[in-house]
């Protein structure tokens, strides 16, 4: 069921799920939609001069499937006192007026920063608040986990799992199977981490002072260095590293080794190529609406072509591993049900989203065409699923002529 968001639709649901002016059931509030992102959708709440509310609706679909405000609100819980986070005043399951479930959260205080003329000052609150939440958020109110080791692994066959909502990239069928065999065994203690530790989701009252840090619907009980090393790939100038590091570790964060950091690097980056691969195909389905999922979508099938010079000998065959997505992408499709219906780009010069029909390897080439693009794609998948490096050349040769990803109008996979 699409979500309605009209005033009188929202203030009726807060007001059945407790939240609003007393004995005002039928003041109309006002509503104003913040998701900037990809993910819920965020509503700022108010009732004529009162305190405002934030309000978190689940979308039928997007890049962090399931959507589950009760969990959100178990996150939540679990970090406060920590760091400064939204305070949770409901959560409320359908029948409701809005028609979707969602969670209702006290409004936090500041303001994002994008790119501060001096960041010393922020990078230096960032890291100190990322050592407070590893080293003393109670991670077994969130889940109840062993260690490292058996975090991880939960953690892959949940990737797996969303995986299989996307559609067969070759790219991360080697990266699971990298994934696997390199899991590290480590038996120190979990902690609670964020999953999308960054600037863009933290709010600064002034320069080096946290108002609040929001968007917690990845967070999960992990290694802390996947934290670390998802600030490295996405955090831009607040990322933990360098003079940060000192303050994390200073704050009672983790011991950055190299070894357990490569790994978190490489697991973050699949993470983070599945969910825009998710995004894309809760598009494709009619599960989501929002156009930018392409963007996201196409980015991510760019860059998890990369991910094919992590073959190695010796990986684990990938039936080992994980049942890999039968669908194909999005951008390769014959037919496309929701793009042409939501009018989203195909390529600069509108004639389609398919591989150019120019030759792979000279004029002659037969395979130079679509189908015959397709049909090499198919068969050097079926090959990487269980081959080794021999493979790292031909599939990066594939990846160039992979004309649909850099032909969307898309924007860099770090932006996204």
């Amino acid at each position: 069921m699409v979500p309605d968001l009209r005033p009188e639709a929202v203030g009726a649901a807060l007001s059945a799920a407790g939240v609003g002016p007393s004995g005002l059931s039928d003041l109309r509030p006002e509503v104003t939609r913040l998701d900037g992102g990809y993910s819920w959708i965020t509503l700022r709440v108010r009732w004529g001069a009162g305190d405002a509310v934030i309000v978190r609706v689940a979308p039928l679909g997007g890049t962090v499937e399931p959507y589950d405000p009760a969990a959100e609100a178990l996150r939540l819980r679990a970090v406060a006192g920590v760091v400064p986070a939204p305070e949770v005043l409901a959560v409320c399951e359908e029948p409701n007026r809005i028609g979707r479930p969602f969670g209702v959260h006290t409004l936090m205080p500041g303001e994002a920063q994008r790119r501060p003329a001096d960041p010393a000052r922020y990078r230096e609150a960032l890291a100190t608040a990322l050592g407070a939440l590893h080293s003393l958020a109670d991670a077994n109110a969130l889940d109840v986990v062993a260690d490292i080791g058996a975090a991880y692994e939960a953690e892959l066959a949940r990737q797996a799992d969303a995986y299989r909502r996307c559609w067969r990239h070759p790219g991360i069928d080697v990266a699971m199977r990298w994934l696997a065999l390199h899991r590290p065994s480590s038996t120190d203690r979990p902690v609670l981490c964020h999953g999308d530790f960054r600037p863009a989701n933290v709010l600064w009252t002034a320069p080096g002072a946290i108002g609040g840090i929001i968007d917690w619907e990845r967070a999960w009980v992990g290694d802390p260095l996947c934290d670390v090393a998802f600030s490295m790939h996405l955090g831009g100038w607040g990322a933990i590293e360098s003079d940060a590091a000192a303050f994390y570790r200073e704050a009672g964060g983790a011991e950055i080794g190299d070894e357990r950091l490569r790994y978190a690097l490489r697991f973050e980056r699949v993470r983070s190529y599945l969910s825009g691969m998710q995004g894309f195909a809760a598009l494709e389905v009619g599960r989501a609406d929002d156009p930018r999922l392409a963007e996201i979508g196409a980015a991510a099938q760019a860059g998890a072509w990369d991910l094919v010079a992590w073959l190695e000998p010796d990986l684990p065959p990938l039936s080992e591993v994980l049942e890999p997505p039968q669908a194909i992408c999005p951008l390769h499709a014959e037919e496309s049900p929701v793009m042409p219906a939501k009018g989203l780009p195909r390529t600069r010069s509108g004639a389609g989203i398919h591989p150019e029909p120019e030759p792979l390897g000279g004029r002659s080439d037969p395979a130079g065409h679509i189908a015959g693009w397709l049909e090499r794609w198919e068969n050097l998948t079926e090959q990487a699923a269980t081959g080794g490096p021999e493979l790292i050349e031909p599939l990066e040769a594939l990846a160039e002529r992979d004309r649909s990803a850099s032909t969307m109008l898309q924007v860099p996979w770090r932006d996204a």
